[in-house]
Order: C-alpha cells, then structure tokens, then sequence
C-alpha cells in the first residue's frame, strides 16, 4: 500500500508542477510590460515565486526569479518521474509476492545447498 502512495503522490506533484509552469507561461504571455507582471488571486503583483518549508516554524524566501524558478520546476518534475518509475518496478516485484516469479531479466538464484 505504502508503494502505491509514493506513486501516487509523485503523480500529483507531477501535475501541480506541469499547471505552474502553464500558469506561469500564461500569466507571462499576457504581459503587457516589459517586465513580468504575474498576479495573485488577489491582483497582488509578483516578482517571482516562493520557496518555503510549510511544517511548524516553516521558512520561505520569496521573489525567487521565475527565471529561477523554471529549472527547479522542471528538475523537481524529473525527479518526481524518476520516483515513479522506480516505484512501478517496485509495485510489480511486490505483485509477484510469494509466487516465486522472477522478472525476465533477472537470474534465478539458486538456494540449494550442495
């Protein structure tokens, strides 16, 4: 079960990181300034985005550059990808359970004593 949230929460963080980049784009494409001007829901301008660590106490740094901001948007969403797939392989080992079944690329060991 453990194996199937880990896949399923780097599936949500896939998502809501490929919506802030298309929001972001969006709001960029729609500037009539030459410098950037992307608003929050409340019409507040920004100047970039926040990093922060949300548990008790939590710290965040604000106006990160969007220029910034897109490589680390991009390389959280490749290693959200990365999870997946590491967790799938790992899903389909535990599929197999005691069945003895062995992944096609693999070698049976033997455990035999001569």
């Amino acid at each position: 079960m453990e194996t199937a949230r880990a896949i399923a929460f780097a599936h949500r963080e896939i998502e809501t990181a490929e919506k802030l980049l298309e929001d972001v784009d969006a709001a960029m494409a729609k500037s009539s300034f030459d410098q950037k001007d992307i608003r929050d829901a409340f019409g507040r301008r920004h100047d970039g985005l926040q990093l922060g660590v949300p548990s008790g106490g939590g710290h965040k740094i604000f106006n990160v550059p969007f220029a910034m901001c897109r490589p680390i948007i991009e390389a959280h969403i490749s290693n959200q990808r990365t999870i997946v797939q590491l967790y799938s392989e790992k899903a389909g080992i535990e599929a197999m359970g005691d069945k003895g079944e062995i992944m096609p690329t693999t070698e049976r060991i033997n455990t035999e004593s001569n």
